[in-house]
């Protein structure tokens, strides 16, 4: 869990799925932020 990361939050508290997290991160993929959402849905 990362520090101040609403995205995560939300996804683990089942606010939102990994669908919305996708869309979310998709704009952020080349940053580590996005890279980190992004492997958060798959499970790495």
């Amino acid at each position: 869990l990362k520090v101040s990361c609403p995205e995560e939050i939300a996804f683990r508290k089942g606010f939102i799925d990994a669908e919305q997290v996708k869309v979310l991160a998709e704009p952020l993929k080349k940053n580590a932020y996005g890279q980190y959402l992004l492997k958060m849905i798959k499970g790495d």
